[in-house]
């Protein structure tokens, strides 16, 4: 008998029961340009068996494969989640950016970055339960040494780099759950680019423009954003509607607001507009002394 066809197996996981043979994955679950070999594809369904990983769920567990280099399998950084929630000793975790402020290095939580700061790196603490005790596991990488320079890490370094932390920081809490399981994040080739359900698209098939740099707005987009508040709200609404939104982001005056919290704000406009109105018609911004 063939061996490949001896490649099948069943088990069950958190997503139902899973029939996975040598023919599935080669048709269906290796990405990349490559030719996987057979010990590979074993590896992959022995992997898949032993960690209980439903490769059918989009975003769960991919085999990748360029060129001739060795295939890897990768494990969607959301299954990580899921599975700390799962683990009983599980209690919560932090996570965040390592920036760099003049002279000054800070850890700060969560992933946006200040005009004035430079990324530096991402960090994790985990917490959990070890008998009536809480014990903590902690882990900070540095952001060039995960830097691919692809087109997602050039439009999500932040988002990036705190997810390689929080993979390591949970494989190192929790190392039998976690066995032999690595993010895309933190192993995927530079080739390819993925969205946070691990979709893999080749980076060369398509040319993502470099993110316009954020900036402070003119005079000018501030009057459009009073304008645009008036014209679908009336003026004395209008802008109290646009200082209601000013206080949702923190923001004290539209004077040095930055252009990503004002895209933020006409956007915010424009919804709550749509969701109040029946019928939408859009209208070129009004300019106001």
């Amino acid at each position: 008998m063939d061996g490949k066809a001896l490649m099948t197996t069943s088990y069950d996981t958190a997503f139902g029961k899973v029939d996975l043979s040598y023919e599935t994955v080669i048709k269906f679950l290796v990405r990349g340009n490559g030719k996987v070999t057979e010990q590979e594809v074993k590896l992959f369904i022995e992997m898949c068996k032993g960690q209980k990983l439903n490769p059918y769920v989009t975003g769960e567990v991919h085999l990748i494969k360029y060129g001739e280099s060795p295939a890897q399998l990768v494990v969607g950084y959301y299954t990580y989640i899921r599975r700390a929630e799962d683990n009983p000793n599980h209690l919560y975790n932090e996570s965040g950016i390592v920036v760099q402020r003049g002279d000054e290095i800070v850890k700060k939580e969560g992933a946006c970055l200040y005009p004035t700061e430079k990324l530096v790196g991402g960090w994790c603490r985990v917490h959990k339960k070890r008998g009536d005790t809480e014990v903590t596991t902690y882990k900070e990488v540095s952001f060039s040494e995960y830097d691919k320079k692809n087109a997602i890490w050039k439009e999500k370094p932040c988002m990036m780099i705190e997810k390689v932390a929080v993979s390591q920081c949970l494989r190192e809490a929790y190392p039998k759950d976690y066995e032999g399981m690595y993010t895309p994040e933190e192993i995927a080739p530079a080739e390819y680019d993925f969205d946070d359900n691990t979709n893999y698209t080749s980076a060369d098939t398509e040319s993502k423009p470099e993110p316009e740099p954020d900036r402070p707005v003119t005079q000018k987009e501030r009057q459009q954003l009073f304008g645009q508040a008036q014209h679908y709200f009336g003026v004395e609404e209008g802008n109290a509607m646009v200082k209601d939104l000013l206080e949702k982001y923190g923001i004290e005056s539209t004077q040095g607001m930055m252009k990503s919290h004002f895209d933020e704000i006409m956007k915010s406009l424009k919804t709550i507009h749509e969701e109040t109105t029946a019928e939408y018609q859009e209208v070129p911004y009004t300019e106001v002394e």
